[in-house]
């Protein structure tokens, strides 16, 4: 019979990083990481095709939410534009 601590769900792991937090630079990474994640999984929300029929201002806000996970995660790393070829 497998035990519940041997099923690593993705929950699971976020806990695992955020408890593995020793020193505020690991807080920051732990941070970036999931504003990141919360970014790509927008990005995918708004390219769903039952969203296509939502209006130009549901877009806008929906992509400038994206944006700003994106922006705080560059933020936190301390990444400018200038250090990315594609920004």
């Amino acid at each position: 019979m497998q035990h519940i601590r041997d099923i690593a769900t993705e929950q699971s792991k976020r806990d695992l990083r955020w408890n593995g937090a020793k020193t505020l630079a690991a807080c920051d990474r732990y941070m970036a990481i999931e504003a990141q994640r919360a970014g790509a999984i927008g990005f995918a929300h708004v390219r769903k095709p039952e969203n296509s029929v939502m209006g130009p201002s549901w877009l806008r806000g929906a992509l400038a939410a994206v944006a700003g996970h994106y922006a705080y995660a560059r933020e936190v790393m301390g990444i400018t534009d200038e250090d990315q070829l594609y920004a």
